[in-house]
C-alpha cells in the first residue's frame, strides 16, 4: 500500500497535513490533520510498504509496543483509505 500520486504532506507548527493535489480531488476535497506520529506513518506511506513494516519502523522511532504501534498505524491507514488516498 502507498499514498496515491498527488497526495502532498507538509508539516506546519508541529502538525502534519495531507491534501490531494492529484486526480483524486473529486472524491476527497479536504485536508487531513495529523499529529507527529501519524505524520510519520504518512511519510512511510509515500512509498510502497506494509503494515508490518510500518509497525517495525514505529517501534524503532517511538517507545511503544508493537501492539500499540499497529493500532495507531491502522487508524492512520483507515483515515487515508476512507478518504480514497491509498493505492
Amino acid at each position: 500500500m502507498k499514498l496515491k500520486e498527488g497526495v502532498i504532506t507538509n508539516e506546519m507548527d508541529g502538525q502534519v497535513m495531507a491534501v490531494d493535489a492529484g486526480n483524486g480531488t473529486s472524491r476527497f476535497n479536504g485536508l487531513i490533520r495529523m499529529n507527529q506520529s501519524a505524520g510519520f506513518v504518512a511519510g512511510l506511506l509515500k512509498r510502497e510498504t506494509t503494515l508490518d513494516a510500518i509497525v517495525d519502523e514505529m517501534t524503532k522511532k517511538y517507545d511503544v509496543t508493537a501492539d500499540v504501534a499497529r493500532e495507531n498505524a491502522r487508524k492512520v491507514i483507515e483515515a487515508f483509505e476512507s478518504a480514497g488516498l491509498l493505492e
